[in-house]
């Protein structure tokens, strides 16, 4: 615990766990790199290291305002302490939310098999085959990690969503109700509103700005943020 590093931290926000005032906890690396994602920073591991125990410190002189904490990134799964740090948040009594690519399944089963967290959210980029997942983030991943983690989630989370970023340059329309169909039509699948801003890739930010109704028009009665 004493060597973990985040890339960064907000006290509390109002936007990361609907429903929550939550901390929110940013660990730095990623194994995608989305052409639209506007974390560059912490995917590129370009932020200032900030210790994890001095985060738990703040967030137990806080607990009483706070109805839980997120662990976002960057991907959070691909850092080696995750399981132990969240052992250790535990101990402070808040649930926890955990923010997934779902590259890595594994550690998504140890986490589970433990009850470590109380909601999983998981992207789900792309229709679920290596080609497309390719196109959307940037690197070669095999589906069945994907495939392995949403089977995961749906028999074992206590609480999740999946959440799609919808957007119509990199991502169709057809595409998107092939997602649909094959997280057979889950209830708790979230589409969210494409914003150019921040993007890795600079020709991200010449694309459309995505409005809800644009995706209402598409996908009626489907869950929209943003």
């Amino acid at each position: 615990m004493q060597n973990i590093s985040a890339g960064g931290y907000l006290s509390a926000s109002f936007l990361d766990w609907e429903g929550h005032v939550a901390a929110v906890i940013f660990m730095s690396g990623c194994n995608f790199k989305c052409p639209w994602c506007h974390n560059s920073d912490l995917v590129f591991n370009k932020t200032t290291p900030i210790k994890v125990t001095e985060i738990i410190e703040d967030i137990k002189r806080r607990k009483l305002f706070l109805d839980g904490v997120v662990i976002s990134g960057g991907e959070p799964t691909c850092s080696l302490g995750l399981i132990s740090m969240i052992r250790e948040m535990k101990k402070i009594g808040l649930p926890i939310k955990l923010d997934t690519n779902g590259s890595h399944p594994e550690v998504l089963k140890r986490l589970l098999d433990e009850k470590l967290v109380e909601f999983i959210a998981m992207d789900v980029k792309s229709p679920l085959n290596d080609q497309d997942l390719m196109r959307m983030t940037g690197v070669s991943i095999s589906s069945d990690l994907l495939k392995e983690s949403i089977e995961l989630i749906k028999r074992l989370a206590l609480n999740y969503e999946f959440r799609t970023t919808y957007t119509p340059e990199l991502l169709s329309q057809e595409e998107l109700l092939k997602i649909r169909k094959e997280l057979n039509d889950d209830v708790h699948w979230v589409v969210q509103c494409f914003k150019p801003v921040n993007c890795i890739d600079d020709n991200c930010l010449n694309y459309k700005e995505v409005k809800s109704e644009d995706i209402k028009k598409i996908l009626p009665g489907i869950k929209i943020r943003g």
